[in-house]
């Protein structure tokens, strides 16, 4: 057990008392063990989120076509072997879903969303200056609309509290390491990493993610000090090289007006 008590010298008794930090300390360690515990029970056996499957019909809706045309294909053998339930129906994964429009696409590309020479990335940013106002809910069932209609979609968790992150399965105080943020591709010295390096799938097939912690907050300190220096020029800031990749790109910020969230709608 941890010793929560020190020798507080400037008491004349010399009774020993809490120190406030490792007491807090303490509390963070014994919440995270609970959280990680919590997850195990939630997403066994391997601790991940997993998206459910979809019916016939619902896969139909998904790609615009009736369920009686997925029959068809399925008769034809123009669509991936799937599992059935118990009343012998079909059902699709996300992943299968998208093979499906790839198929289609063939012929009608149309099925299948894709950037033409000369479209930009289309950038979506969630913010509010109040918290509890629902960006992350609503960043995250943005980039899941996307994801599930056949966008490429890149959601980017610019909230140090990182709850985007933790909605897509991903715990940050086991799942991270240092560099694995936005930060971690952002920032200003030698310790950079390219973009591409941290962006993480998720359970949603077709939608990435970067993942955020409070290492998100170096980000605030470092950028008034650079600027102030004027070391990096404009068109080097932010997540520019990464524009050419996806379709969507769903952004979530905290509740402050900080260098993050204006960055992102910039």
């Amino acid at each position: 057990m941890t010793d929560l008590t020190q020798i507080d010298p400037s008491h004349r008794t010399g009774k020993k008392v809490r120190s406030l930090t490792r007491l807090i300390e303490s509390d963070a360690d014994l919440l995270s063990a609970q959280l990680k515990e919590l997850r195990t029970r939630a997403f066994p056996p391997a601790a991940e989120k997993e998206l459910r499957k979809f019916t016939s019909g619902e896969a139909a809706k998904l790609i615009g076509v009736t369920d009686a045309y997925i029959r068809q294909l399925s008769i034809a053998g123009d669509v991936p072997e799937t599992e059935k339930n118990a009343r012998g129906r079909r059902l699709f994964t996300l992943e299968q879903i998208h093979e499906v429009r790839r198929t289609l696409a063939r012929t009608k590309p149309n099925y299948l969303p894709t950037r033409r020479a000369g479209d930009h990335l289309q950038v979506i940013a969630v913010t509010n200056f109040k918290g509890g106002s629902g960006k992350t809910t609503t960043a995250a069932h943005v980039a899941q609309y996307f994801a599930m209609r056949g966008f490429r979609t890149l959601a980017i968790d610019l909230d140090p509290q990182a709850s985007l992150s933790a909605l897509f399965g991903l715990q940050p105080e086991f799942d991270l390491q240092d560099n694995d943020t936005l930060y971690g591709a952002i920032r200003y010295d030698d310790q950079q990493r390219p973009l591409s390096d941290i962006i993480r799938t998720t359970y949603f097939a077709g939608l990435d993610i970067v993942p955020g912690n409070l290492e998100l907050q170096e980000f605030e300190h470092d950028t008034p000090r650079v600027l102030a220096e004027r070391r990096r020029g404009s068109d080097r800031m932010f997540f520019r090289a990464s524009r050419r990749r996806w379709l969507q790109l769903k952004t979530d910020t905290t509740s402050s007006f900080s260098t993050a969230p204006r960055r992102s709608v910039s």
